[in-house]
């Protein structure tokens, strides 16, 4: 095994040893969530695409009541205020063809969601979930690059 390997491990043998304060917890706590990014784990954390003019990743994005989005998100590097679109995926998780959705929106300058549904909302049909997602649009305007404005709702045909 590598250096590298050994990091994370050593951090939580570590973290688990001895007590500390807080404040020390809360530290190291953020050093290991970073660390899977850091030594090149993160697995399927982050799409890839060719386009270096975009920002694309599968992220989770916390907003307000404890709610959390999981799902594809693009949009133009170094733009801010921008509009929000969301791309609904032709079924529960995220496919290919919504990901290349998002990235047709982001390169028309929007920021550009695919939302996965499956693991946004938990159990149901999948349109209960959409209404469910409906329900979340209002909560996307406050997003740090939107212009507080929802410009289009795509689903993706099959």
């Amino acid at each position: 095994m590598s250096d590298i390997d050994d990091q994370p491990v050593a951090a939580l043998e570590t973290l688990c040893r001895a007590p500390v304060g807080r404040r020390s917890m809360m530290r190291r706590m953020a050093a290991l969530s970073a660390a899977p990014a850091m030594f090149g784990f993160a697995g399927s954390a982050f799409a890839m695409t060719d386009d270096t003019s975009l920002n694309t990743r599968r992220v989770r994005y916390a907003l307000r009541g404890g709610k959390v989005l999981e799902g594809y998100f693009a949009s133009p590097r170094g733009k801010s205020n921008l509009g929000v679109v969301v791309v609904m995926p032709d079924e529960i998780g995220v496919d290919a063809k919504a990901q290349e959705t998002a990235c047709r929106y982001a390169q028309a300058g929007y920021l550009a969601i695919a939302p996965d549904l499956g693991a946004t909302f938990k159990g149901g049909s999948r349109d209960a979930m959409v209404a469910q997602m409906m329900k979340t649009v209002p909560e996307l305007k406050r997003l740090s690059h939107s212009n507080s404005k929802v410009a289009k709702i795509s689903i993706v045909a099959a």
